[in-house]
């Protein structure tokens, strides 16, 4: 009678995984089902369980898959994962070594946004009576965004549109790809360790959820919310928003908007100033009329029982009032007058016409834009030199 054969747990072992293994459909299989029992080991490996209606199964994910998840797994959320089935020899237990994971019905990166949404509201960092007001006319803007493109041009444009004497100075940072977060943090630590703007915009042009993810890190949402400088968020198009636009002290729906937000129209100023100056002056002759006709009054009544003495009173009390309604209209005329000048003087030392008037130049090209240094001409090329009392046209040799 042959002897029958005796093999070892190991053997067995062995054995049931060489089936896994060589089992097509198992070694890349897509499974959908809910999260539970999750738990992120300090290594960067995942452990979970994925159960549906009536059964459960064992998975693993190892840090080199896991760390290009842009969302936070947790209990109870539904997903679908892709990966192979095989067993663990030494404990005899079949389980998923997955190696993507995407929630069901959802982009993981539009969760992940959701996640750092909730995370960041709950702590605070939307709260609108934390958030810093735009100061009025600021004496110089700091603008983070690329130095090229129609982004930057168009900030320009618009601000000197509305106020003729901007004073604008940009930090080029990268607006699309993995260097956004990175890029303006370092714009938001340099202006606030220089101290040298009003107010920083953040700037980039529209584009697709996944093209504006870089203003979504929440590294650069608390460089904002600790910003000793206001921070205006201008990304994307009206109805684009990231964490960056909530965290802001003011969000503008596009880059013009904020240049808008920014800086006030010139002429607005002024009329502002005059109509207040005449709303003053108005303010004052009723407050005298009113007086005037009080003692048109006085006059009118029968003052056969009024001693004399109170009427006396009385014309000094209206002559004090009238001295004092006239020195009040002169001083609001010359606070006014003086404001005026002032803002005058302001505007007036910020031009550039004044500097020209120092025999100094602005030298341009054929295209009317400002030539920096020698290297953005070349021989033969048509330039212009622009003096206090005029234009010089001139060839380069």
């Amino acid at each position: 009678m042959e002897e029958k054969k005796i093999f070892s747990v190991s053997d067995i072992n062995k054995y049931i995984k060489m089936l896994f293994d060589s089992d097509t459909l198992l070694n890349s299989v897509s499974i959908r089902g809910e999260i539970t029992n999750f738990k992120a080991h300090y290594t960067g490996h995942f452990y979970f369980t994925l159960k549906d209606e009536n059964s459960t199964i064992k998975c693993v994910m190892f840090k080199g898959y896991a760390q290009y998840i842009k969302f936070k797994p947790a209990d109870g959320m539904k997903v679908v994962i892709n990966g192979q089935v095989s067993s663990y020899e030494r404990d005899g237990v079949y389980q998923i070594y997955c190696k993507s994971m995407s929630p069901e019905g959802l982009g993981d990166l539009y969760l992940a946004y959701e996640q750092l949404k909730e995370k960041l509201e709950k702590e605070g960092l939307f709260d609108v009576s934390k958030k810093k007001n735009i100061p009025f006319l600021p004496n110089r803007v700091g603008v983070i965004t690329s130095k090229t493109g129609a982004v930057i041009r168009d900030i320009i444009n618009v601000s000197t549109r509305r106020y003729p004497n901007v004073n604008l100075l940009v930090y080029p940072a990268a607006v699309q790809g993995v260097n956004v977060a990175s890029t303006v943090i370092e714009g938001l630590k340099t202006f606030n360790r220089l101290n040298n703007v009003d107010v920083i915009i953040i700037a980039r042009g529209g584009g697709s959820f996944e093209d504006l993810f870089g203003f979504n890190d929440e590294e650069l949402a608390r460089q904002i919310y600790a910003s000793n400088i206001p921070v205006v968020s201008a990304v994307g198009h009206e109805t684009d928003f990231t964490i960056c636009d909530f965290v802001s002290d003011l969000r503008a729906p596009t880059p013009s908007a904020a240049a808008e937000l920014v800086y006030p129209e010139y002429s607005e100023i002024v009329n502002r100033i005059i109509t207040d100056k005449k709303r003053t002056i108005i303010a004052i002759k009723n407050y005298i009329e009113r007086k005037r006709q009080y003692v048109e009054k006085l006059k009118a009544a029968k003052l056969e029982k009024v001693p004399l003495d109170k009427i006396n009173r009385y014309r000094i009390a209206i002559d004090n009032l009238i001295t004092k309604s006239e020195s009040t209209l002169k001083y609001k005329v010359e606070k006014y007058r003086t404001r005026c000048i002032k803002s005058i003087s302001k505007i007036d030392a910020l031009s550039p016409l004044k500097t020209l008037t120092r025999g100094y130049s602005v030298t341009e090209n054929s295209s009317g834009e400002v030539i920096k240094k020698v290297g953005d001409v070349k021989p033969n090329d048509k330039i212009s030199i622009r003096l206090t009392d005029g234009k010089i046209n001139a060839i380069v040799e």
